[in-house]
């Protein structure tokens, strides 16, 4: 089993994302991933915070300053930019990381942010499933066809190609706190991982099972089990009622052992329950020599 942490980029300088990524590396982490927004609509900084750098930049960026690590984003959120723009700054990634690229997906959240940027929100579901079938195309080949609702052409080129063929790894994220069965169907389709966002146990559970049993009837391998919550290491236990990964190193241990009898492959983790970044680097470093040599 595989651990990344997801950089909260709205409270971090360029720097800082540098600083916690380096130090990801050196401690054996395996990936670093960065959230997507445009602009910052009151809700989501109400949630967050108003900074966004744009992800597949930063991530180029930090490409050389690592060597090992893999880097990628979750999610980026795929109606807000033309898929073929994207897909150029995915495939540029991955081949300045020399091939270390993870492009996480999702559909998005916020109608206002939608409404600024001319997206159709309530056609985001099926916009994003044209996107990566474009993308996906467009990665298969220097020279391509696309025939679909929103977008048609011919002959079109597009290189460089990602270094990793016939693609990078594609993690279709669900909805916070939700089981999504579109965004199962759309990780069978289209994608390597499903990638739910802050599940509980029994919602895990529920999850899986239900990535089993929809690949089984559309006659598929299922996708990787990925799952993205948030994690609090502390130095005491936690109470009754506590979160997945919340509490002493043993309790997290627990909750690694818990996922890993699921299937998970890759799991990662926010930060954002940290106080500042010197907080969020003693973090990874305990989590390192404390839950995460529980499963290794």
């Amino acid at each position: 089993m595989k651990f990344g942490i997801i950089l909260p980029i709205w409270r971090l300088s360029v720097k800082d994302a540098e600083r916690l990524t380096c130090r990801a590396e050196e401690l054996g982490w395996d990936g670093v991933f960065i959230p997507d927004h445009v602009v910052a609509m009151p809700a989501t900084v109400e949630h967050y915070g108003p900074s966004w750098p744009d992800p597949l930049s930063l991530l180029a960026y930090l490409a050389g300053k690592t060597s090992r690590i893999k880097l990628g984003t979750s999610v980026i959120v795929l109606p807000y930019r033309h898929p073929l723009a994207v897909a150029k700054a995915a495939a540029t990634v991955d081949q300045v990381s020399g091939g270390r690229f993870i492009c996480g997906v999702g559909v998005g959240w916020d109608e206002a942010e939608f409404r600024v940027l001319k997206a159709p929100f309530h056609e985001r579901g099926r916009l994003s499933d044209e996107y990566l079938a474009l993308m996906q195309a467009a990665w298969s080949a220097e020279t391509f066809d696309f025939d679909g609702r929103y977008f048609s052409f011919q002959r079109v080129g597009f290189a460089p190609r990602p270094v990793q063929q016939p693609r990078p790894p594609v993690w279709v994220a669900s909805a916070l706190f939700a089981v999504s069965r579109p965004s199962i169907r759309r990780a069978i389709t289209f994608g390597d991982a499903w990638h739910p966002l802050g599940l509980d146990r029994s919602q895990m559970e529920a999850g899986v099972n239900l990535l089993r049993e929809e690949a089984n009837r559309l006659g598929c391998r299922p996708p990787a089990f990925c799952p993205r919550n948030l994690l609090n290491l502390t130095d005491r236990p936690a109470g009754e009622g506590r979160a997945l990964f919340e509490g002493s190193p043993d309790q997290v241990a627990d909750d690694l052992r818990f996922v890993q009898r699921l299937g998970a492959e890759f799991v990662t983790f926010d930060l954002y329950a940290c106080a500042d970044v010197d907080h969020m680097l003693r973090m990874i470093e305990d989590f390192s020599r404390t839950a995460m040599r529980s499963v290794a």
